[in-house]
């Protein structure tokens, strides 16, 4: 800002330029405006003749202007302008205006180092427990495990078909007794006898029945089971020391068997043979029980000279003491001429 002082100084200036300006004007105006009515005057002179007393019989002739209403002047230029008067008495304050609006955000400054760490707070008040969050993705299948320890043996597969016959070895020692050999051929029909009874007793009824009184266990493989106890053999065509029943009377025969078991270390498996040939077969697998039992039963048309016989599977067990729980028992239903 300009100071008060400076200002009133180049006002004062102004104000003499200006005057000046307008005196030079103005004169040279009224100037113009003289030669004007000058210039009329002569124009319009009326000559008069005055008689003097200072003069006897003198004519002397003299003009006399006559004042006559001229045309309007030029109006003159404006006065000059007065000088700057004295500063009136300062006013009192007025009152305060209202605030202005609140500039624009700055562009915010670059971030300042960082401050020195704090003391650790103090700990907290235990919060409340929160809402169970929602399930989570599946994870990744984890590493494969370690091999576990190998699982009891399965039960024993049905036998299979008997391979080509090797060379002959050496003879070797005596074994026990095998598996009874297959028939043979069939011989040629006899001639037809008539029937007979022998004390009122039909000579062809067979029928047997025997049982375990203790546990036996196949632990060199398949076995023939030799049985301990003989309810019935009549007929006798049931071999207590080998365990085979030989059949005699061609006919229908109906045979069954009932198996039991006491432990859960092992389970009964066996099977009814017809000439080397599974027929049918009874299993007692629980590893979560024992004092249990299974059987099964079958009828079968059969010629003489087949063999009939049960086997235990290899590393099975059969459990029985002297209430025979486990039994085998077989009977001719009616003779037939095959």
């Amino acid at each position: 800002m300009i100071p008060r002082c400076l200002f009133n100084v180049l006002l004062l200036a102004g104000y003499i330029s200006i005057s000046v300006i307008s005196n030079v004007k103005c004169e040279a105006v009224l100037k113009d405006t003289s030669q004007v009515v000058e210039d009329s005057l002569q124009k319009n002179r009326i000559p008069r003749h005055v008689t003097t007393s200072d003069s006897v019989h003198r004519q002397q002739s003299q003009f006399y202007y006559v004042p006559v209403q001229g045309p309007p002047g030029v109006p003159g230029l404006p006065g000059r302008t007065g000088a700057p008067g004295i500063a009136g008495v300062l006013g009192t304050s007025g009152y305060p205006g209202n605030n202005g609006n609140h500039g624009n955000e700055g562009i915010a400054g670059p971030p300042g180092p960082p401050g020195i760490k704090g003391p650790k707070g103090e700990i907290g008040v235990e919060g409340r427990c929160g809402i169970s969050g929602l399930d989570g993705f599946p994870g990744v299948v984890g590493y494969r495990g370690e091999q576990g320890h190998v699982g009891p043996r399965g039960p024993t597969g049905p036998k299979g078909k008997p391979g080509d016959r090797g060379p002959v070895g050496p003879q070797g020692e005596d074994g026990t007794i095998g598996f009874p050999g297959k028939p043979g051929t069939q011989g040629p029909t006899g001639i037809r006898g008539t029937f007979t009874t022998t004390n009122g007793v039909n000579r062809q009824y067979r029928a047997f029945s025997v049982a375990l009184n203790n546990n036996i266990v196949a632990n060199d493989g398949d076995m023939v089971i030799i049985w301990e106890h003989e309810f019935s053999n009549i007929g006798g065509d049931f071999d207590m020391e080998t365990g085979v029943f030989n059949v005699t009377v061609s006919g229908s025969y109906f045979f069954t068997f009932h198996v039991s078991k006491t432990s859960r270390q092992t389970y009964p498996h066996v099977q009814l043979v017809k000439n080397g040939e599974n027929v049918v077969s009874a299993i007692d697998y629980g590893p979560n029980d024992s004092d249990d039992s299974s059987g099964n039963s079958v009828i079968l048309t059969l010629r003489k000279g087949d063999v009939i016989w049960m086997v235990l599977h290899g590393e099975r067990e059969l459990s029985s003491n002297p209430y025979k729980f486990t039994t085998f028992s077989g009977f001719l239903i009616f003779p037939m001429p095959i």
